[in-house]
């Protein structure tokens, strides 16, 4: 009995710890943190109290400051393998996977130095073009040059739509235990689907209260705001 009771005052002990070090990073974020780290501790403090939805709330918005973050990443996934809406997201090829792991390794920071890169070994490329022997036949230096200017625009491009991307994230999660995907903005409307806590969402618009959302599986619908919240608060 004694072993008992020192047990369950040892998970209450622990359970308050979690509270309390949930409410201070709570508080660094109300005074304008901003910081992959604190997002990613934070949706761990969340998941531990239980709570799903917010758990891939702050998972998400780490990796919307930093795409490479390892950790955030590995416990979104786990919570999507567990969630009940986890075949509403598509099975991606392998090459695609491979493609997004390239992408979202590359943080802005490191896109940013690869183009700048880029732009160097392109004016190097130009100037050993100008400066080549006139006598010589151009097709290597010429060649090079192009690769180099084709690489740097594409660098430029996905450095544009990665910043664009964090800027104006349109994702939004789940945070009620379930919610009605209605037809219309209104509760009278017809049930589309029945969605639930953590599934991740993309907003496409909104209007007087209500939000319509695109499922991962490409259906459509509208949702209540109050049963989400943005990723880009």
């Amino acid at each position: 009995m004694k072993r008992l009771i020192l047990t369950i005052i040892g998970v209450l002990f622990l359970l308050c710890l979690q509270a309390n070090a949930l409410e201070q990073m709570k508080s660094l974020e109300a005074g304008g943190v901003r910081n992959a780290d604190l997002y990613y501790n934070l949706g761990v403090g969340y998941w531990q109290t239980g709570q799903s939805g917010m758990a891939n709330l702050y998972f998400l918005r780490a990796l919307n400051l930093d795409s490479a973050h390892k950790s955030a990443g590995e416990n979104l996934d786990y919570i999507i393998g567990m969630s009940q809406d986890k075949e509403l997201y598509p099975q991606r090829l392998f090459l695609v996977r491979v493609f997004f792991r390239a992408y979202d390794f590359m943080t802005l920071n490191r896109m940013a130095l690869l183009s700048l890169i880029l732009l160097l070994l392109c004016a190097l490329s130009v100037h050993w073009l100008l400066h080549y022997d006139p006598d010589k036949e151009r097709g290597l230096p010429t060649l090079i040059s192009g690769i180099f200017f084709v690489l740097f625009l594409i660098s430029v491009l996905f450095l544009g739509v990665k910043a664009y991307r964090q800027a104006f994230n349109a994702k939004a999660v789940v945070i009620s235990p379930k919610a009605d995907l209605r037809s219309e903005a209104t509760s009278e409307a017809s049930r589309v689907a029945v969605v639930h806590e953590a599934l991740i969402l993309i907003i496409e618009k909104e209007s007087e209260g209500w939000c319509l959302v695109r499922l991962p599986d490409g259906n459509k619908g509208w949702l209540p705001e109050d049963d989400l919240m943005r990723v880009r608060g």
